[in-house]
C-alpha cells in the first residue's frame, strides 16, 4: 500500500514538473540564412552597441566579444611616410631624404589563425608602385585587437623610395578571402629641416597630411575598467604636441555641467600621426585625445553599485555637450544624445561602412592654438573617403 501511494505521488509530481517547464519558451535559431560579414559591436573593446538610427535598451549593454572572423577597424588606419636619409637613385649623395609609404591599423579578432593582409601602393598616375605583406605586431587582450603594420626591413627603400610629393593610392586586402578591406588615397607633403648648409639642401621631412581628422570626433563606451559600469569616452583630434595637464574636458547635460576631467576624470593621448622627423610639430603632428569622467558612466545590467557618486547617464535621456578647454580657453565643442537607455546613433557609421561602431560626431574647432586646412575633411577624410551624411 505504501508503495502504491509513493507511485501515485511521484506520478503527480512528474506531471506538475512537465506542466511548469512547458511554460518555458525556447528560441530556435533560424537556418538557411545567408552569411553576412562579421559586424562587431566595438572598436578596441569600446562600443555603443548601435549602428542604426534605432537606439538599444540598456539591458543590451554587454561587453562585446571578438570572434575568429577578423574585422578591420577603419578609424585606426594610419598611413604615413617612412623616411631615410639616402636615395637609392643617387647612392653617392649624402643627406638626400627619400620616403616610402607605410600603414598600420587594428583588427578586432580573437582567433588563433595568423592574420595575413596585403598592402598595395599606387603612384599618382594610378600605376602599381609596390606591394608588401603586413606584419602582425602585437595583440591587446583588453580590447581584443591585433595590430598590423608595414615591415621595417632594411631593404625596404631599395628600388622603391621616392622624393616626389603628391597624392598616392593605397589598397589593403585580407589574403585569407581576398576581400578588399580598404581602398583610398593619401596626400604627401614635405618641409625642410636641419641646417641651411649646402650639404643639407636635400634633407626633408616627408609627411601625410592629416588635418581632415580635426572636425571628426567619436563617442563610445570603454569596458576595460568595469564592464558593468563602462566609462563614456569622447575622442577628438588636435594638432601640435599639447600637454595633458593643460586640458580640461567638461560634460554638460541639458546645459548644466555635471562632470569635469579635473575632478576624477582623464584626458589621455591614445593615437598620434606624425612623420619620422618632428621638427615642425605645428605643421605636421596630430594627436587624438580621449576625455572620460569617472562620474559619468553607463549602467549595464546590475552594475554601478561601486560608483555612488556617478551619474549613470543612459538613464538620463537628453542632450550632452562636451567642451574642451586648453590653458583655460575653449578649443573644442561636440554633442551627443541619450534616448531609450543608449546613445542616439546618427547613422553616419552605418552609411560609411564603419564596423567598429563608435558613433561619429561633428566637432567644432575653436581657438587659435592650431593652424589647419578647414576644408580638408570634405575631400580627404579617411584617406580619400569623405563621410556621407557628415556636416559641421
Amino acid at each position: 500500500m505504501k508503495k502504491t501511494r509513493w507511485f501515485v505521488f511521484a506520478f503527480l509530481m512528474i506531471g506538475f514538473s512537465m506542466t511548469a517547464f512547458g511554460q518555458i519558451t525556447i528560441k530556435v535559431p533560424k537556418i538557411n540564412q545567408p552569411k553576412t560579414s562579421p559586424t562587431p559591436a566595438t572598436n578596441n573593446g569600446n562600443t555603443n552597441n548601435s549602428n542604426t538610427n534605432q537606439t538599444n535598451n540598456s539591458n543590451d549593454l554587454r561587453k562585446p566579444e571578438a570572434t575568429d572572423d577578423p574585422v578591420f577597424l577603419k578609424t585606426t588606419l594610419d598611413v604615413r611616410c617612412d623616411t631615410e636619409n639616402r636615395y637609392w637613385k643617387l647612392p653617392k649623395e649624402q643627406n638626400y631624404t627619400s620616403w616610402v609609404p607605410q600603414v598600420k591599423f587594428k583588427v578586432f579578432y580573437s582567433g588563433s589563425t595568423k592574420l595575413r593582409y596585403l598592402a598595395e601602393y599606387f603612384t599618382p598616375d594610378g600605376n602599381l608602385w609596390f606591394s608588401e605583406t603586413l606584419e602582425t605586431n602585437m595583440s591587446d587582450a583588453n580590447y581584443q585587437t591585433v595590430d598590423l603594420n608595414s615591415s621595417r626591413s632594411g631593404d625596404r627603400f631599395t628600388n622603391k623610395s621616392t622624393v616626389a610629393i603628391g597624392t598616392y593610392g593605397v589598397k589593403i586586402t585580407n589574403q585569407r578571402d581576398n576581400s578588399v578591406v580598404f581602398e583610398g588615397k593619401f596626400k604627401v607633403n614635405k618641409y625642410k629641416y636641419g641646417n641651411n648648409l649646402p650639404m643639407f639642401k636635400n634633407q626633408y621631412s616627408f609627411y601625410v597630411e592629416q588635418d581632415w581628422n580635426l572636425p571628426i570626433g567619436y563617442v563610445w563606451l570603454d569596458y576595460k575598467g568595469d564592464q558593468y559600469a563602462p566609462l563614456v569616452k569622447v575622442g577628438m583630434w588636435f594638432k601640435n604636441d599639447l600637454r595633458s595637464s593643460d586640458f580640461e574636458g567638461k560634460l554638460f547635460y541639458n546645459g548644466q555641467e555635471i562632470a569635469t576631467t579635473d575632478d576624477m576624470g582623464e584626458a589621455s593621448n591614445n593615437d598620434r600621426r606624425f612623420p619620422n622627423v618632428t621638427e615642425n610639430k605645428e605643421l605636421a603632428y596630430w594627436q587624438r585625445w580621449d576625455f572620460s569622467w569617472n562620474k559619468a558612466r553607463f549602467k549595464a545590467g546590475n552594475g554601478g553599485m561601486n560608483y555612488p557618486n556617478a551619474k549613470m547617464i543612459n538613464s538620463m535621456p537628453g542632450e550632452y555637450t562636451v567642451k574642451v578647454l586648453y590653458q583655460g580657453v575653449q578649443v573644442r565643442e561636440a554633442k551627443f544624445s541619450i534616448a531609450n537607455g543608449n546613445f542616439v546613433d546618427n547613422g553616419i557609421g552605418k552609411q560609411n561602412n564603419f564596423n567598429d561602431h563608435k558613433i561619429i560626431i561633428p566637432v567644432k574647432v575653436m581657438g587659435t592654438i592650431e593652424k589647419w586646412n578647414t576644408a580638408s575633411w570634405k575631400t580627404d577624410a579617411f584617406y580619400g573617403n569623405p563621410l556621407t551624411g557628415f556636416s559641421l
